[in-house]
């Protein structure tokens, strides 16, 4: 895609993010940080989604959401607290714990073009949300079940999040990385607001 290129050096249509859902994330990020040398996270604690829909349902599960740049690579963990069907537990019902989607920055120029794109390639939302900035948020997986076993098996992730890259968005990922390069290597994690998140 390659289109506007924003301050984090990634361009519009990149992958700007890897995403893993974890079993026990206070467990997940002493891994990292103690064994990878990755932090400080920033952890958001019980979130549920404004206005998420998953599958065409509102009733959406609370989760812990763990974030954290190592290099030009944005890290996110997710821990679901129940078996409420959410697009987290559809992959790990399925799966198991681990990689779970990759995150693709795209200019809000670029945002509808893009996703009617995907769609036309057989993809289609399965998890939507719009943050307060109004960025919208978009999980999607191709709509038939051997395509998804195949875009599984072939990039490892069960989904793809769109993001809509509106200037707060890019503006919070910019200090994640700020804040990851003057890491003490000591410090796991601090709180974060419910503010913006990806």
């Amino acid at each position: 895609m390659g289109g506007r290129q924003f301050s984090i050096d990634i361009c519009s249509g990149q992958i700007f993010q890897v995403a893993i859902v974890v079993e026990d994330i206070e467990a997940s990020m002493r891994f990292y940080a103690q064994h990878l040398k990755i932090g400080p996270f920033t952890i958001m604690k019980d979130f549920v989604a404004p206005a998420g829909n998953y599958r065409g349902s509102t009733d959406i599960p609370a989760i812990s959401i763990a974030h954290v740049y190592t290099g030009r690579m944005f890290l996110e963990l997710i821990e679901q607290h129940t078996d409420t069907p959410s697009v987290y537990f559809e992959h790990t019902e399925k799966y198991g714990f681990g990689l779970h989607h990759y995150g693709i920055a795209i200019a809000p120029e670029d945002y509808d073009r893009v996703m009617d794109e995907y769609y036309a390639k057989g993809f289609e939302d399965v998890f939507s949300d719009m943050l307060p900035s109004g960025a919208r948020i978009r999980y999607i997986a191709p709509k038939d079940p051997s395509a998804m076993t195949a875009m599984k098996a072939d990039s490892g992730v069960s989904y793809l999040e769109c993001v809509d890259f509106k200037p707060e968005e890019e503006s919070f990922f910019a200090g994640m990385r700020e804040a990851a390069s003057k890491w003490d290597g000591k410090t796991i994690s601090v709180p974060r607001t419910p503010t913006p998140y990806v």
